[in-house]
């Protein structure tokens, strides 16, 4: 596989890399997605409901129900643990990707600022042959973070041009019914169920996008320096004109 995209709840992937992974599946690239919880604890929705919304967001995506895993590691419960490294650890030797995705340490979320460490000690230990039995070990080779809303003062390493993918993240995140905006589901408003909400998604999308001069994009920050072997080449790959 070449790219596991990891979630502390359903539309997660979505809200924060949905054009990304819609646009690797686009190029042949073969995603897979982790939801650690079934966000069972959150205002809207029932866990059944967010797993069958979860399912129809990764077809949106172009991605199959097999390459969806819900692990279960508890909503606002989760923990640095080593049975929740090994659920990970499992999944990641199972599918044996390149590269893995993962929130962001910084954010006002504790699910997502725990489940981002998580993920970091589960990426380093899975090649590690004494832990966790039964399967070959295995080091991707690399991982990257996705930047919540709620990430403060930190600058992307780089942006991706989803402008043709918008659409396509904005569909996925939709199918999160109970969730997002929807004045049809007839429940408690929540933050992200605002329709303010909805608009800043687009807003953010523009504003990263205007950053190399497309028109939507998203950010994502890596944990180390990119090691460029061609600096000449990836330099005018950039937008003509463009310093």
């Amino acid at each position: 596989m070449d790219l596991v995209a990891i979630g502390a709840h359903p539309d997660d992937v979505e809200l924060f890399a949905g054009g990304l992974v819609a646009k690797c599946v686009e190029h042949g690239h073969e995603v897979g997605v982790i939801h650690l919880t079934p966000g069972e604890r959150g205002t809207r929705g029932s866990s059944q409901e967010r797993r069958q919304e979860a399912l129809n967001a990764a077809k949106v995506l172009g991605i199959e129900p097999d390459r969806v895993v819900f692990l279960d590691l508890g909503d606002t419960l989760l923990e640095n643990t080593e049975p929740n490294r090994l659920a990970i650890i499992e999944v990641l030797r199972r599918w044996r990707p390149r590269l893995v995705l993962q929130p962001h340490p910084f954010d006002r979320h504790p699910d997502h600022r725990k489940a981002s460490r998580l993920c970091e000690d589960a990426f380093f230990y899975s090649h590690l042959t004494r832990v966790g039995e039964g399967q070959p070990p295995h080091r991707p080779e690399g991982r990257l973070m996705y930047l919540n809303n709620s990430v403060p003062d930190v600058s992307p390493s780089f942006i991706v041009d989803i402008t043709e993918f918008f659409d396509r993240k904005m569909e996925a995140i939709g199918a999160y019914r109970s969730q997002f905006f929807n004045p049809d589901y007839g429940a408690e408003e929540t933050y992200i169920s605002a329709h303010e909400f909805h608009e800043q998604i687009q807003v953010r999308a523009r504003y990263f996008g205007g950053l190399i001069g497309v028109r939507y994009g998203e950010p994502f920050v890596l944990p180390v320096p990119l090691a460029v072997d061609n600096p000449v080449a990836l330099l005018l790959s950039r937008l003509p004109g463009r310093p």
